[in-house]
């Protein structure tokens, strides 16, 4: 079961043994907003950087118990002192998070505009449950959309390679029992039919990575427009047809002048 960032809620499971006399557990996780957040102590300051403020009429209990609901790894206590500060990694794609707050005010900063936009709808849905009235305001760095997204290319390089040389399998295993050996084969092909098996392997153990690398792309894509006040949603067949046959300067040319 893979989680997705800005889906949450509760998981539950019933576990019942294959032992005799049957018996039944019923077990429920929380699943977090950012459930892929992780805590770490030291952030790379250079990186571009989203802010988002919060102001208002809340305690810093109140605001603590929010960060609790969002972020995994964060302790159910209100701290000690007047402030407290958390620091996060995303573990799938590296980004960060700074959460500070206090009584009446709360900064949050990400170099993945998305993490900030779920922070944001999360935040104030909280914050109405308890009828506060919050004054929020983002300062959107447009550097950090190309950021993320050549942190992300890497891993859908890698992706994309993985799934067509696991497509070729088949095909190359035929043409070698046929012409039985693989002498004929260029050096690539040679390499995809001798690795087959971890291929093959990778691939089962990770088979929707690559949707799921779409799926940040594409909330990447609609969440820079979204704090414009722009609705992308209908370009996003485009974007899935460019990820389609992926070249990264053409997706980052598509990020500039999607508008």
């Amino acid at each position: 079961i893979l989680s997705i960032e800005g889906r949450y809620g509760t998981l539950q499971a019933y576990v019942t043994p294959r032992v005799q006399p049957k018996t039944c557990q019923v077990r429920q996780y929380q699943i977090k907003p950012l459930s892929l957040h992780q805590r770490t102590h030291c952030l790379d300051r250079d990186r571009p950087m989203n802010t988002l403020t919060l102001k208002g009429q809340f305690s810093f209990a109140e605001v603590h118990s929010w960060i609790v609901f969002c972020l995994p790894e964060v302790p159910e206590k209100t701290p000690v002192g007047e402030s407290v500060s958390f620091y996060f990694q995303n573990t799938f794609l590296d980004t960060q998070l700074e959460c500070t707050y206090r009584k009446g005010e709360g900064y949050f900063k990400s170099d993945n505009i998305s993490t900030i936009s779920i922070l944001k709808d999360v935040l104030s849905k909280e914050a109405t449950k308890r009828k506060i009235n919050l004054n929020i305001s983002c300062d959107i760095n447009e550097a950090s959309v190309t950021h993320t997204l050549k942190l992300i290319h890497p891993k859908l390089e890698y992706q994309l390679m993985l799934a067509k040389k696991v497509e070729l399998i088949d095909a190359l295993k035929e043409l070698q029992a046929h012409e039985g050996n693989m002498d004929f084969l260029i050096p690539e092909y040679r390499s995809i039919l001798e690795e087959a098996d971890q291929l093959l392997k990778e691939h089962k153990k990770q088979p929707t990575s690559l949707e799921r690398l779409y799926g940040m792309i594409t909330d990447l894509f609609i969440d820079k427009f979204k704090f414009k006040g722009t609705n992308v949603k209908t370009k996003v067949p485009l974007l899935l047809e460019i990820l389609g046959s992926y070249d990264q300067n053409t997706l980052l040319a598509f990020f500039d002048t999607a508008t």
